[in-house]
């Protein structure tokens, strides 16, 4: 319930790189995932992405070239 339209609501991008969070261990907005593959995850189970593992990896990496 984080959208007007009750949608859900990814954190934006540039949340993923917050140097404070990261410094004390944790990426996204909040700071609650170890690394960028527990971001990932998140997203693929809450999304029901399915995605393999070969597009897990390349969207990690895609990730850290941004």
């Amino acid at each position: 319930m984080r959208s007007p339209d009750g949608r859900y609501r990814t954190a934006p991008l540039r949340a993923l790189w917050d140097m404070d969070k990261i410094h004390k261990g944790g990426f996204y907005h909040d700071g609650r995932f170890a690394t960028l593959g527990d971001v990932v995850k998140h997203y693929d189970g809450h999304l029901r992405l399915d995605l393999t593992e070969q597009e897990k990896s390349n969207l990690i990496e895609y990730l850290k070239s941004i």
